[in-house]
């Protein structure tokens, strides 16, 4: 969950995507999953892990809460963003760590608030500091530092989409009212693009003058993006929005859920009457992630999430869910479920057909915490598709 004040300094899991299975090295050890080496939820995607990587332990450098990962897929290696140390790490695919990006600080180059990182071209690999507005751009080779683009509102989660027109990025906006964005690089301009739904214009505009819990508490978004339209959508939310790359809503798609909580229609109302010092865990599943399969079909990620002990130094653990929606958007098969240790809050990425979970979970052997990344095939042989009228 990302945006609300202490969401920064919980421990955490980060759920990392993809790269084709071909790029890694190793093998998964089924007995080493702990919910299992696959799982094949009935009548919805199946969830089968193919592959695992062991990532370097130890030395000066350590994932103390990673934020993001990414495949790069020019050499296969994991660009993980680590917002309590805030730098980036680049480990090779056999899992050493080989090149790191940015520093702490609240310079050029430095990071107070790092958010997602994702590769820009075949040179470029750009991290967001998250409190400062800037998206912050370094040499892929040697991780020198290049310059920044300054961007508004609150930064999503679940990808970033390299299109034709521009680089498309979920950005939550009270004060433009949007929920994602199209970065015209290598120009600064910058387009906020769809309307925020209704539920978070209602909590982020109460009475009283305050922002809602519920828009605090459910502030990120996911976007993915095609060359002439996208996907996006918020994270307390089981809607998503089909629009031109100009921002136009064209549809809105209602994501079944048959195994997942699901989202309460009256969610908003709920979470704003609790007040900030209740937490609406268990109360919905929490949409993480749109992504772009390479047959023209989209995986939604959602999380099921729980707390383990209080704020602000409980640790939020997950129940991931992958969705699939068919190429035309009508149907979708819904809610496998990704087997994981289970021990840490996950974030993820999907890049092709491959799901990669960097999964950790404490060891005293590792320095405290293992930490793996794991690829999963996903496969809807023998789904139900419903309806997402």
């Amino acid at each position: 969950m990302v945006g609300n004040g202490w969401r920064r300094r919980v421990a955490c899991v980060v759920a990392i995507g993809g790269l084709c299975v071909s790029l890694l090295a190793g093998c998964v050890d089924g007995s080493d999953t702990g919910s299992g080496d696959g799982a094949v939820a009935e009548g919805g995607p199946s969830v089968v892990a193919v592959d695992s990587i062991r990532l370097e332990a130890g030395g000066r450098y350590y994932l103390g809460n990673p934020f993001s990962l990414v495949v790069d897929t020019t050499d296969g290696s994991f660009l993980v963003s680590d917002f309590s140390e805030d730098r980036v790490l680049r480990f090779a695919r056999n899992g050493s760590l080989v090149q790191t990006y940015g520093r702490p600080g609240g310079g050029p180059g430095e990071f107070s608030d790092l958010g997602p990182t994702f590769v820009l071209d075949d040179s470029v690999v750009v991290a967001a500091d998250d409190r400062r507005g800037l998206f912050q751009l370094f040499s892929r080779d040697d991780g020198s530092f290049i310059g920044a683009y300054r961007y508004a509102g609150r930064i999503g989660f679940g990808g970033v989409s390299i299109t034709e027109n521009g680089v498309v990025f979920a950005s939550r906006d009270l004060e433009k009212w949007t929920m994602a964005a199209v970065w015209r690089y290598p120009g600064s301009a910058i387009d906020y693009v769809v309307p925020l739904p209704e539920p978070y214009v209602r909590s982020a505009t109460r009475q009283d003058g305050g922002t809602g819990y519920f828009a605090a508490f459910f502030s990120s978004g996911s976007v993915v993006a095609w060359a002439d339209t996208l996907l996006t959508g918020m994270s307390g939310l089981d809607e998503v929005y089909l629009a031109t790359i100009d921002g136009a809503v064209l549809d809105t798609l209602k994501l079944p859920s048959v195994r997942r909580r699901g989202v309460p229609d009256n969610l908003q109302r709920q979470v704003d009457d609790w007040g900030f010092g209740s937490t609406p865990f268990k109360q919905a599943s929490v949409l993480s992630g749109l992504y772009r399969l390479s047959d023209g079909r989209t995986a939604v990620i959602h999380h099921d999430e729980a707390m383990e002990g209080v704020q602000p130094t409980g640790t939020i653990t997950a129940d991931i869910y992958v969705t699939v929606v068919a190429a035309d958007r009508s149907t979708a098969c819904v809610d496998g479920l990704v087997p994981h240790w289970k021990e840490l809050r996950p974030v993820h990425t999907i890049v092709r057909d491959t799901l990669f979970l960097l999964d950790r979970r404490l060891n005293e052997s590792e320095d405290g915490v293992e930490t793996q990344v794991r690829a999963y095939r996903l496969s809807t042989i023998g789904c139900d598709w419903l309806s997402t009228g």
